[in-house]
């Protein structure tokens, strides 16, 4: 499979809860404008899954930012896509400064991933900025891993000159991970409380009309609907710790 990047380095997000109910109309409304992006074309229903392996310090400082409604953040994770032998992993960082979102992506080796995550040397001979910029973050939080996150998601890109993308993402759920553990399978998973299906449109400039249009059909509001908060806070539920927060 292809693993290269084609997703929107610097870009404004638009994210919405959907009802199951209303997916299969949305999908539709969508149908002339989209079509599956790479890798979902390669699954089952246009849909594949997502693990992110989210880094933090130990006093949650990138969690609180995100519930104290910082306007600057960032979070730093590992996204892999496959447990298969060989197949790589990504270093990201994500930051948002007001409304526009900022990802720095790295591809990996995983043994590369797994020997940073557990203490020990990580080759960079041919790691590209990126990895670099992600080890320097890591290293100046003291940043390690907190808890993964995984999901299924169905994936459209534009058809159309202006870079468009659309997810619908589901069946979120979270274990959490104090180690270098960056697989998508295995037991000790458990679901992340969501409000049905995370709707989210990224795009460049402008929203597309047609989106617009559509949010205005459904009366879809748009929120923050921050995964990583969402599985932390339930985690520490079942771990009697901080109050769960929902996050606007």
């Amino acid at each position: 499979m292809d693993f290269t990047d084609r997703t929107l380095s610097s870009r404004f997000e638009l994210k919405y809860w959907l009802h199951p109910s209303q997916v299969r109309a949305v999908r539709e409304a969508i149908g002339p404008f989209v079509q599956p992006d790479q890798f979902a074309r390669l699954g089952r229903g246009n849909s594949y899954t997502i693990s992110s392996l989210y880094l933090d310090t130990r006093a949650h400082d990138l969690y609180r930012t995100t519930v104290e409604g910082h306007k600057d953040r960032f979070k730093l994770r590992i996204r892999s896509y496959s447990d298969e032998p060989g197949t790589p992993v990504y270093f990201e960082i994500k930051r948002r400064a007001n409304q526009v979102v900022q990802k720095v992506r790295e591809r990996v080796s995983r043994a590369n991933a797994e020997a940073l995550l557990r203490g020990r040397t990580m080759n960079l001979d041919g790691a590209g900025e990126g990895a670099a910029e992600f080890i320097t973050e890591m290293r100046r939080l003291d940043a390690h891993p907190v808890i993964r996150v995984r999901y299924s998601r169905e994936a459209y890109e534009s058809t159309g000159r202006d870079p468009v993308r659309i997810t619908f993402d589901s069946d979120v759920m979270f274990k959490p991970t104090l180690d270098g553990d960056l697989s998508l399978a295995g037991a000790g998973w458990s679901t992340t409380p969501t409000e049905g299906v995370i709707l989210e449109v990224k795009f460049t400039d402008h929203c597309p009309h047609w989106i617009a249009a559509l949010a205005g059909q459904l009366n879809l509001e748009s929120l923050s609907i921050p995964k990583y908060v969402l599985s932390l806070n339930r985690s520490f539920a079942k771990a009697g710790g901080a109050a769960q927060r929902h996050v606007r």
